[in-house]
């Protein structure tokens, strides 16, 4: 774990403002897109919406629910399958609700706040908890698929599943792997610091990439079980990476954006590129950019291949950013990278341009 005296001013103060919402929790889970439906999270709510037009659908807790549900706080990033939403919650309770109505389904309660997404996958809930546990449940019933496997600490990222192998990270330092269908342990790595992001694998380069408290993002083979490469920031990495075209892109709490080479485990850039603030918010590729937030709610358009700025300067959103963001279709065909602030506001930018579009939602009115 790095030694907190080594943070930077404004890392402390992107932690204070993560641990003032999680002492009080307010929530900062990503949107989500399926078929229609648009799904934005913000604080104790998850409001739905109509694709077309941004037409309210419902907000859970739906009216005739909320004598009996109270939820706390969403950190984690819902999953959509089967015409059922899964809803993580700072209460320690998995929430599964109607697509269409909103009303709820089932609940699951664990002995820990859930602070990571849900993950759905052949018909199985997996997800974590501060429990130290990974859970798979039936996304039908709500019941236990398997005993629940236990870590040794907290569990605050989403798990991936891959050839019938359930990926997931832990505060504990370690990459476990475990039978999807039996939650079995196949495997496992251990690192330098706790692991709050989500692993992410690379079936095509044979390898999970995990970043963590030990300012490394690091790239463990799937089959030999080792680290292959890593790269170290100059803080803390807490954020999901993303991988394309072999390319490794992930931002830190230093204010800076890495790409690295999945063959070689080389920087592809002549240097990170350098935001305004620490990054939390993963990175996506949109309008043939690399588009990324900080903390303070700046949009930049990276080049891909240069790593410079690609868009004439930032876009300042006027307001926080720590949950991920999302690109949509957009009506003239092109595509829009929608934003949620911490204050709650639907933002979206034009990723060729980093133009507002519109004019912004504001979740609760």
């Amino acid at each position: 774990m790095v030694v907190v005296g080594l943070l930077s001013i404004a890392v402390l103060a992107l932690l204070t403002v993560a641990c003032a919402r999680i002492a009080s929790p307010r929530g900062w889970a990503s949107p989500v897109l399926s078929d229609d439906v648009l799904l934005a999270p913000h604080r104790d709510e998850l409001f739905a919406f109509e694709i077309d037009g941004f037409k309210a659908r419902w907000a859970f807790p739906v009216e005739q629910d909320r004598d009996d549900i109270d939820p706390v706080a969403l950190y984690g990033t819902p999953a959509v399958a089967g015409g059922a939403v899964f809803v993580p919650t700072h209460d320690n309770t998995l929430y599964a609700v109607d697509i269409e109505s909103g009303e709820l389904l089932w609940s699951f309660e664990t002995d820990g706040s859930l602070i990571g997404g849900a993950l759905v996958v052949d018909g199985i809930v997996y997800f974590g908890s501060d429990d130290g546990n990974i859970y798979a449940l039936n996304a039908e019933t709500g019941r236990p698929e398997w005993q629940p496997f236990k870590t040794g600490e907290k569990v605050q990222s989403t798990p991936a599943v891959a050839g019938g192998t359930l990926y997931a990270t832990s505060l504990d330092g370690f990459l476990y792997a475990l039978d999807a269908q039996t939650g079995d342990e196949l495997w496992s790595f251990e690192t330098d610091g706790g692991i709050p992001s989500p692993p992410v694998v690379d079936e095509a380069a044979g390898l999970v990439y995990v970043a963590g408290f030990d300012q490394k993002l690091r790239a463990i083979g799937i089959e030999s079980h080792e680290e292959v490469w890593s790269v170290k920031a100059g803080n803390w990495f807490w954020t999901t990476p993303l991988v394309f075209n072999g390319v490794v892109y992930a931002g830190a709490l230093d204010g800076k954006v890495y790409a690295i080479e999945v063959d070689t485990g080389v920087e592809l850039w002549r240097e990170p590129y350098e935001t305004e603030a620490p990054i939390r918010a993963a990175p996506v590729i949109a309008g043939g950019k690399l588009i990324v937030v900080d903390r303070d709610g700046n949009v930049h358009g990276i080049d891909l291949e240069e790593g410079i700025d690609a868009s004439n300067g930032f876009l300042p959103l006027g307001d926080d950013v720590l949950a991920d963001p999302l690109i949509l279709p957009s009506v003239d065909g092109g595509e829009a990278v929608l934003f949620v602030t911490t204050a709650g506001d639907l933002v979206q930018v034009n990723p060729e341009t980093l133009a507002l579009v519109g004019r912004p939602i504001v979740l609760g009115d």
